[in-house]
């Protein structure tokens, strides 16, 4: 009979699990994955006992897989909070309950008498293992691998019948409380391996030692089950070499240890993968060869060296993410293919090191990092944050009290639940044994973390000691050990640039440990912002070695709006989940679909591992790499000139070729001349861009593939030319004005103005309406990305900049030399406060195809604290006519940076040139609906019909300009999801003066000072103009 208190006992982590062993499945192995019979039980008792047969009550599911996303209960996300009461080790009776059961045989290939295994490698949470009616095991400890011998129950040649019993709660929940969906069931491989009669490798650890240009692989090999002397063959060779050993073995003595060196040894590194095939063979007199065991090892060295993490030697730098196990069908079940995939985008994105937040991956995502080149950071499966809401809720703690001082509130009497409770000991020791023992044979594998936010006690300390005794050749990381006292380095969380300068200054150049930081700039939503300070920081101060961006997904789980039968990703809430945390699982640097966001693409320019200035006439070049020198790179350049006011205009390439430089050493500098370039006449802007692409493929990307690029402006004559229009209208037109409405008209044009408004009630030129009524609005808001909403969108809220009210004061007219001017002031002010804007704008139609708007915005309040200290954004809307915008399908050319979205803080990756797009692409649809699609810089735009009949609109501005065209701005701040957002009547033309930028605050830092949108106490002044032309 299943002992179902099993679940609340940490004391019982596990039963008749078999030790755990390096990461090798014998060729000897069938999957047991695909459908399985299932039955769902709200609760263990309700489930049926191991003797029930299966009936028509039970159904099928897929295995791997989450029985919450297979139409069985729902699926749960929190940040923090647990989802059930707080009491450990109990949990509700009402404890979800999946019993898996399927058939299977014994190959008729496997030797009788073999030992017969059987291995998970991911259940959440709990589970009993019953094979042919008879318990075999149990076990905790969700991301972890586990391992039964069934050798005693199984039969050959008849049909054997498993079933397992899945908890969805169990005591170890309180120790997965990890940022991520609460799904339940066997979601990794379920594997049935054989191990020969006469005895096999049992376990293997590899160590290996860098002395010069050799290296020593140290072997330590357990063999079981020996039933004659037999010896162990091991070689280890790559494309060039081959080296080996080999020892005779005997039953009573079943662990050896061997050497074998390796001259001229080809070391491992992120940026050099370098690796070699161990493969060590267990052979006998009688039979030969009984077991072999294969595996890719590479060469390094890590440690401590001088107070920075070094490997072979040097010092590395961490260009990391943080990755959760997420696919928007499977959840935590992520195919090996996907997986792969996710490595591979991050590798072209400069990305070069991955935490695995915050648990063991799947075994086989290490040998993927071996191969592409990528330090791992592997995480103990252990977090009980909740413990923090426990306290704090129950604390009168101050809302403005600094978050180092909650820390050390909260952290002592948080811990005392768990990490700082003996009684937990066994299970914290038993899940970092598990980690350690299955992964230590990874090059990829640089540092083992204790868990994450589960505060600090004596039980880290405990797992720190087991560590060091199990692997001494790598460094151990934990946030939560403020003081590194069990830790070889500080880490920290969303602090501040200004805060990173401050610890690195206090340290000086003269310390023992370094300081990562585990988790920074919060990519959520429209965001990160601020990423290249951040990179500043880390290669100034040789203390701080990098940071891991949180995170490198969405969590969205694809869903079907049942009364459109449009396709969402759901986040916290949209399950009928209670409790939950909302959109906070939506917080990567790639979509739900694992698609790049703009946020990747600006953390590849700021993560580029060669950087390009231009410094007293010269190109300066900056190798940043650890490692490696530029040899593999091309450098090429092409310059190119840009009329600044020709909205027609095409840029003209006035030269290119290869950029000659010499050697780049790793962390050195060289500076080159700049190419010869033949400026040309008429041109407002020439910019010369610099590109590093790599001469040959890799096992990540294509030769060609862009690696770091520059772009430098060097020249720069944009005096404005003379815009060509229509002749002067006053003679031809008829001008008609009342006390509310003024309209000028003629047989080919209208523009009319809507005086008790003051806005643009018309504009028509040849028949083609350009504008459609009451269109243009000088706005001040912007829908709240998800970094507004802890801090920024409160404090505008409360000063009403989200209800701002016009009241017109006046409008007057004249006509002056063919010329009309309309010059209009308003009040916009917020209800019931003392403060206002003061809009002046003047509008000059000095042909029938030509408006110039100019604006003056001066802030005006009854005494100086009334007003906000810095706002949304400043800007026009003009709603374009669908003979403009053609319903999305019009197009949109621009000059200035694109092709993608940009922010104050966030438009490094952003190029200067001409791009062009269909205007309802311009969007970027985040899967939470927020302010997106501005392009900054610009320097005009072109938004034309897709009809040769129809006119174009050109606009032009005073200044570079913030453009952004779209039918989705209204809606956005009240929808929840893409699907529903309302879109407006009308396609609008947003034209930014300025705009506050994106930061990190939904968990982290605001906007930097100089991305602020600050107000001016003596206001603003621009101008946009607006032409008809010929689509």
């Amino acid at each position: 009979m299943v002992c179902f208190e099993d679940i609340e006992n940490p004391a019982t982590i596990h039963r008749s699990r078999l030790p755990t062993r390096a990461y090798s499945i014998p060729d000897t192995s069938i999957l047991l994955n695909g459908s399985w019979k299932f039955y769902y039980a709200p609760s263990p008792t309700a489930a049926p006992t191991p003797d029930t047969p299966v009936n028509n009550e039970w159904s099928d599911v897929l295995v791997p897989g989450h029985w919450q996303l297979q139409g069985m209960g729902r699926p749960q996300y929190t940040n923090i909070i647990y989802p059930f009461p707080v009491d450990p080790p109990y949990v509700p009776s009402q404890n979800p309950t999946g019993v898996y059961e399927r058939k299977f045989t014994l190959p008729s290939s496997w030797s009788k008498g073999s030992q017969i295994r059987i291995r998970f490698d991911g259940v959440d949470s709990a589970y009993h293992v019953i094979v042919n009616g008879v318990e075999m095991g149990f076990s905790k400890g969700s991301r972890n691998s586990s391992e039964y011998d069934i050798t005693d129950v199984v039969k050959f040649e008849h049909e054997n019948l498993i079933r397992v019993y899945v908890y969805q709660w169990s005591d170890g929940s309180y120790l997965e409380d990890q940022d991520q969906w609460w799904l339940s069931g066997i979601f990794r491989d379920v594997t049935l391996l054989a191990f020969d009669p006469d005895g096999h490798i049992e376990d293997f650890t590899v160590v290996t030692e860098v002395s010069g240009c050799s290296a020593f692989v140290h072997l330590a090999i357990t063999t079981a089950r020996l039933q004659y002397p037999a010896s162990l063959k091991v070689e280890v060779r790559n494309t060039e070499m081959v080296n080996g050993t080999a020892v005779d073995v005997h039953p009573s003595d079943p662990t050896y240890k061997l050497i074998v060196p390796i001259p001229n040894a080809l070391l491992w590194t992120a940026e050099t993968p370098n690796l070699y095939n161990l493969k060590i063979e267990l052979l006998n007199a009688k039979r030969g060869r009984i077991h072999k065991v294969e595996q890719r090892i590479g060469l390094r060295d890590v440690r401590l060296r001088d107070g920075n993490i070094t490997v072979n030697g040097k010092a590395i730098q961490f260009r990391g993410v943080n990755r959760h196990d997420h696919h928007p069908l499977f959840g935590r079940a992520v195919p090996l293919d996907f997986i792969k995939r996710d490595l591979l985008l991050m590798k072209r994105h400069n990305i070069n090191a991955v935490r695995c937040s915050h648990y063991p991956n799947d075994p086989r995502f290490y040998a993927m990092c071996d191969e592409l080149g990528l330090w791992v950071i592997d995480e103990t499966d252990l977090e009980c944050h909740g413990f923090w809401d426990v306290v704090f809720g129950a604390e009168d703690i101050p809302q403005d009290m600094t978050y180092e001082k909650r820390n050390a509130l909260v952290f002592p009497r948080a811990a005392n639940f768990l990490s700082n409770n003996p009684e937990w000991e066994a299970a914290y020791l038993d899940r970092a044994r598990q980690m350690v023992l299955r992964d230590r044979n990874r090059p990829s594998v640089v540092i083992w973390s204790l868990g994450n936010e589960s505060f600090y006690g004596r039980n880290h300390a405990a797992m720190y000691k087991l560590i060091k005794e199990l692997d001494p050749t790598r460094l151990v990381h934990y946030e939560g050990d403020i003081e590194a006292k069990t830790a070889d380095m500080f880490s920290v969380m969303y602090p501040s640039v200004g805060k990173l300068e401050d610890f690195a200054t206090k340290h000086g150049d003269n310390f023992e440990k370094p300081l990562i930081l585990c988790e920074y700039a919060h990519a959520m939503g429209n965001g990160p912002g601020s990423l290249k300070e951040y990179l500043h920081m880390f290669r100034k101060f040789r203390i701080l070695q990098g940071g891991f961006i949180r995170e490198w997904a969405n969590h969205g789980l694809k869903r079907v709006n049942s009364d459109e039968g449009i396709e969402f990703y759901g986040y916290g809430g949209d399950f009928g989940e209670y409790p939950h945390d909302g959109t906070f699982v939506m917080d990567g640097l790639c979509f739900s679909d694992h698609t790049p966001t703009a946020g990747l693409v600006e953390l590849k320019k700021a993560y580029e591992p060669v950087l390009v200035a231009l410094k007293d006439g010269k190109i300066e070049i900056t190798n940043v790499y650890d490692f490696v020198g530029l040899e593999r790179l091309e450098a090429t350049w092409h310059a190119a000139s840009y009329s600044a006011f020709d909205v027609k205009s095409e840029p003209n390439l006035i030269g290119s070729g290869l950029l000659d430089i010499p050697i780049v050493p790793a962390g050195s500098t060289v500076s080159v001349p700049v190419p010869a370039i033949k400026l040309v006449e008429r041109a407002s802007e020439v910019w010369l861009t610099i590109r590093f692409s790599l001469k040959e493929p890799t096992v990540w990307a294509d030769a060609g593939f862009e690696i770091s690029w520059a772009q430098f402006q060097i020249a720069n004559s944009r005096s404005k030319p003379a815009i060509p229009t229509k002749p002067a209208f006053q003679s031809v037109a008829s001008i008609k004005e009342t006390a509310g409405w003024l309209s000028v008209t003629c047989s080919s044009f209208r523009f009319e103005v809507n005086k008790r408004i003051a806005r643009i009630a018309t504009w028509s030129v040849d028949g083609t309406d350009i504008l459609t009524p009451q269109s243009n609005l000088l706005t001040f808001w912007r829908a709240p990305i998800d970094n507004d909403h802890p801090v920024d969108k409160p404090y505008w809220q409360k000063y009403g900049l989200d209800h701002l009210v016009d009241r017109v004061c006046r409008v007057d007219t004249s006509t002056a030399n063919g010329i009309l001017t309309v010059e209009t002031v308003t009040d916009i002010a917020p209800p019931g406060l003392g403060w206002k804007f003061v809009a002046k704008v003047t509008y000059v139609l000095s042909a029938p195809d030509f408006l110039r708007i100019k604006t003056t915005i001066t802030p005006k309040s009854h005494s100086r604290n009334m007003l906000p200290k810095y706002i949304p954004r400043i800007g026009w809307e003009f709603s374009l006519s669908k003979d403009v915008a053609a319903d999305g399908d019009g197009i949109v050319s621009w000059f200035g940076k694109g092709p993608g979205e940009s922010y104050a803080d966030k438009c490094d990756a952003a190029r200067i040139g001409i791009f062009e797009m269909a205007i309802k692409d311009l969007d970027v649809t985040y899967e939470v609906p927020q302010e997106n699609g501005n392009r900054m810089g610009t320097r005009w735009a072109y938004i034309r019909s897709s009809s040769a009949s129809k006119k174009g609109l050109a606009v032009n501005a005073s200044t570079e300009f913030g453009l952004k065209v779209s039918n989705k701005i209204a809606g956005l701040e009240a929808a929840k999801h893409p699907y529903q957002v309302v879109p407006n009547q009308d396609w609008i033309l947003r034209v930014d003066y300025a705009q506050h930028g994106l930061g990190t605050q939904a968990c982290g830092p605001g906007v930097l000072e100089p991305y602020r949108l600050k107000m001016s106490e003596t206001g603003w002044e621009f101008e946009v103009e607006l032409k008809v032309i010929e689509a």
